[in-house]
């Protein structure tokens, strides 16, 4: 079947580029000597993770428990700040798997007895985590089996990086001055991978988004068109308005993210003077330079790939534009 025969909107995979993303950021890592641990959230689909650690990946990155009860792996990180009423599916998953959680609280640290726990620190982002060290070692000293260190640098700039570097140097010296080993120093987005070699200190990096870039990689340059993996399938539906044409792929197909430093909501890469400036729910607005034709279908590059996976049950792949199967988004909506 030809991937345009697909009824719109419909997302799919080029298993090509999917898979040499996932190499690329394997050798990466191992040329950066650090650990790669993929950040699943992206894609939610057992199959590909497989495919991430059959490249090299020493476990998985999941953002909720309900991710890794779904998505395959030996040893899996729980990034995010978990509450002790999670602690009975924490041990259930515990015991057949290793598993890892982030803390930054002396309280959800003590509320998760007997479970493995790094400690999360704010390198400059401002989302979650802890900025001394003395608040470090204090939630260190109240994991039950303390694991080692996490951050996340988001997409913080090379100045930053160098600034962050001096602040995971000072929580790692009170942790050996306190006693404590810190075997894991874990970090990296996507759009931080590979400034990781600032914080010489890193063990291991998070990466989700690579595997299959999306148009905010090619705004900022992380990627290039080519590279993006994963597509969005969808068909002009009107052409009323001169110099505008509507697709069937509103914020329900998409999601609402804007691209990076952009503020526009996908890219064409078939239709360069398209730009989709506005979304409905069921509504795609495209600006046009050209007259567009009613029913035409067009590719579509999404802006966050992360959230537009999680809007679709199914994901057709295949190669050189033809449809191989459909993989199922099993971790879909698991927010829990």
């Amino acid at each position: 079947m030809d991937a345009l025969d697909l009824d719109t909107p419909a997302v799919y995979v080029d298993l090509d580029a999917l898979e040499r993303n996932i190499a690329r950021m394997a050798e990466q890592s191992r040329r950066w000597g650090v650990t790669l641990r993929p950040h699943t959230k992206t894609h939610k689909i057992p199959e590909i993770a497989r495919m991430q650690l059959a490249a090299g990946a020493a476990g998985i990155t999941v953002a909720k428990i309900g991710e890794a009860e779904v998505l395959p792996g030996d040893d899996v990180l729980i990034a995010y700040p978990i509450m002790p009423q999670k602690l009975p599916r924490l041990r259930a998953l515990a015991r057949e798997r290793r598993v890892t959680v982030v803390v930054d609280s002396v309280e959800a640290a003590r509320g998760l007895p007997g479970v493995g726990a790094m400690v999360e620190v704010d390198i400059g982002v401002g989302r979650a985590g802890v900025a001394t060290p003395e608040q470090v070692v204090a939630i260190a000293k109240a994991c039950s089996e303390f694991r080692g260190l996490f951050y996340w640098p988001s997409w913080l700039d090379e100045d930053a990086f160098k600034k962050a570097r001096v602040s995971v140097d000072r929580h790692l010296a009170a942790l050996k001055e306190a006693g404590f080993e810190v075997p894991v120093v874990s970090g990296g987005s996507t759009p931080g991978a590979a400034k990781t070699p600032l914080i010489p200190a890193t063990t291991e990096i998070r990466p989700g988004t690579y595997v299959f870039n999306d148009a905010s990689c090619v705004a900022t340059k992380l990627a290039t068109a080519e590279e993006c993996a994963l597509r969005v399938l969808v068909t002009v539906v009107s052409t009323a308005v001169p110099g505008q044409c509507l697709v069937d792929g509103g914020s329900k197909t998409f999601s609402s993210y804007a691209t990076v430093n952009a503020g526009t909501f996908g890219l064409f890469p078939d239709r360069p003077g398209w730009t989709m400036h506005k979304m409905n729910e069921e509504h795609g607005y495209v600006r046009i330079d050209a007259p567009a034709k009613i029913a035409e279908k067009v590719w579509a590059i999404p802006s966050h790939v992360c959230a537009t996976v999680n809007m679709h049950d199914e994901i057709a792949y295949g190669r050189r534009g033809k449809v191989e199967g459909t993989w199922k988004v099993a971790a879909r909506g698991r927010v829990r």
